[in-house]
């Protein structure tokens, strides 16, 4: 099958359906008047199986479902790592993070990177955090949108633009009805669709078609060009390690996990949901289920031209009509999981650290969800239209992702782990490691040396010494992490 049957197409209508149906319901659910913790951080109340799936379901479809197909099909196994490290990243965070955030969210009611900086260090220090990390997620809304149009495109033969209007609609439809509530539970929706059609029928009826791993070796090794295929090392170390520093920081400083540690139920949940996210769900099931599909794609469909279609293809390929259509919304929908979160996350922001602290102290609960949905409309719309129609103005707002991820890594670990951290180390830290991966990406890298690289080694040093050769301000509460 190299087309949706009718019968697919019906699946992904009802699918589709289903998740405005969810939007829907949770806006209905809310308190008279609007509920802006329900909107804003979903009461608070999610159990296990929500936060793990939104919290997986975020980082998958960022980008993770589709590239990880793509590295199947280009490296082979060793693309499985890649993913592997995002998996450590969640797990380390289980451990020694979320404890940490979930106590204060719980007894300050905070709701962002930005109250938690400000809370720590200062005001100052704060704003910067959240503007920063606020415009760095913002950015990817587009992206992932349009990426979710693309497929909609390549397996339906619909017009991109038709595409991208279709999917965004959808995306700002129940986002902007139920907020982050009605984000995590089309999450929990898409995920299992996603794991279940994936790794569950996709990955074994791949493996029957083509003999099993026994029959994958064969095949690769067979050709010296392509035996390096099902090689666990074929990637080496430099270009581990380029991913280790690219991806690690991330769950650090991810707005979508700072929601889902603050939607969690208690502490407990908090800490089991990043856990099972990381093991067993990115690394093994996704890490390998998605890798072995690239590489069954390249080997019974090595016309392909674009290593990242290599996924939704094979779906086709392989599976029956009806169940193929389900799993490609599920696909698209993995995608929308993302754009949803990080356009969640600066809506947050924008209400909670702008709106409400800066424009409009006395907003009433009402308003504050009015102004949400708002903002959920027009940073969408703005989002895409950035993306699909100005991507030299995008180009330059990406940058600011390099700045919010070289930037924030090292004073969020001064935050939560070391207590000589000053405002002015935080602040300095923030500003000189982000700028100099900024500037190092402009200059095009010298040496090779990547620009995520260059926060780590600038961004470490000046927290350390300004930290020493300052002394805290009247506004850090040090105690809001630490005793005595």
């Amino acid at each position: 099958m190299t087309a949706l049957h009718g019968l697919d197409l019906l699946a992904m209508g009802i699918y589709f359906i289903v998740l405005i149906g969810i939007g829907l319901r949770v806006a209905r659910s809310e308190k008279e008047g609007g509920d802006s913790e329900s909107f804003l951080a979903a009461d608070r109340n999610m159990n296990v199986l929500q936060t793990t799936a939104s919290t997986a379901a975020t980082d998958i479809g960022g980008g993770f479902s589709i590239a990880m197909g793509g590295l199947g099909f280009t490296l082979g196994i060793a693309g499985s790592w890649f993913i592997a490290i995002s998996g450590l990243s969640i797990i380390i965070v289980s451990f020694f993070m979320v404890p940490k955030v979930k106590r204060w969210a719980d007894a300050v009611k905070g709701l962002t990177t930005g109250d938690l900086f400000e809370a720590r260090f200062d005001r100052r220090t704060g704003t910067i955090a959240a503007v920063v990390i606020g415009l760095a997620w913002f950015t990817f809304v587009g992206g992932q949108i349009i990426a979710g149009a693309k497929l909609v495109q390549v397996t339906m033969g619909v017009d991109l633009t038709l595409a991208v209007i279709a999917s965004g609609a959808i995306v700002l439809a129940y986002t902007a009805m139920g907020g982050l509530k009605a984000v995590i539970f089309t999450d929990v929706f898409q995920m299992v669709v996603l794991m279940v059609g994936i790794v569950f029928i996709a990955v074994p009826i791949g493996l029957i078609e083509v003999g099993g791993w026994k029959g994958i070796v064969a095949h690769f090794e067979s050709n010296p060009e392509t035996a390096s295929m099902v090689e666990w090392g074929a990637a080496g170390w430099g270009t581990i390690a380029e991913w280790f520093f690219a991806v690690f920081p991330v769950w650090f400083i991810s707005i979508a996990g700072m929601q889902r540690i603050i939607a969690a139920r208690d502490e407990k949940t908090a800490r089991r949901s990043f856990l099972l996210t990381g093991v067993p769900i990115e690394w093994p099931l996704f890490a390998i289920g998605s890798t072995l599909i690239g590489m069954i794609a390249r080997m019974l469909l090595p016309e392909i031209t674009d290593p990242e279609m290599a996924t939704p293809m094979i779906i086709l390929e392989l599976l029956p009509s009806g169940i193929a259509g389900i799993v490609i919304a599920a696909y698209v929908a993995a995608v929308m999981s993302s754009a949803d979160s990080m356009l969640m996350g600066p809506v947050v922001i924008f209400v909670n650290d702008i709106y409400r602290k800066r424009l409009k102290p006395e907003a009433s609960d009402r308003e504050l969800v009015r102004v949400a949905r708002i903002a959920v409309i027009v940073f969408g719309i703005l989002a895409i239209g950035l993306a699909y129609r100005v991507p030299n103005v995008l180009e330059l707002i990406l940058y600011a992702y390099t700045f919010g991820a070289a930037g924030l890594f090292f004073p969020m670990l001064g935050l939560l782990f070391w207590q000589r951290t000053t405002a002015k180390g935080a602040y300095w830290s923030m500003l000189c490691g982000g700028g100099s991966a900024v500037i190092w990406s402009l200059a095009g890298e010298p040496f090779g040396l990547a620009s995520s690289y260059m926060g780590w080694i600038i961004g470490l040093p000046v927290m350390v010494i300004v930290s020493l050769l300052t002394e805290h301000s009247p506004d850090e509460n040090r105690m809001l992490f630490y005793s005595e």
